[in-house]
């Protein structure tokens, strides 16, 4: 009885292991696409979603400064 707990306690461990392992490989596999397609719209000219919306920030900023002096004339 004492070797089946110890033989069910070793495939535990074994099986905890290979989960741990196959779920590092698989954020690291998740990392490589990420930075692949990151690094191919970049090489197309695109901007990330972030860049885009803080640019189009800038713009309806200096926008409304133009529209502000132009009233103020």
């Amino acid at each position: 009885m004492n070797k089946n707990k110890m033989l069910l306690s070793d495939i535990r461990a074994v099986t905890s292991g290979f989960i741990s392992t196959f779920s590092g490989l698989k954020n690291e596999i998740d990392n490589l696409i990420h930075i692949k397609i990151k690094k191919i719209m970049n090489s197309k000219g695109y901007v990330s979603r972030e860049d885009f919306h803080a640019l189009e920030d800038r713009v309806n900023q200096l926008h409304a400064e133009i529209n502000f002096m132009k009233k103020k004339k």
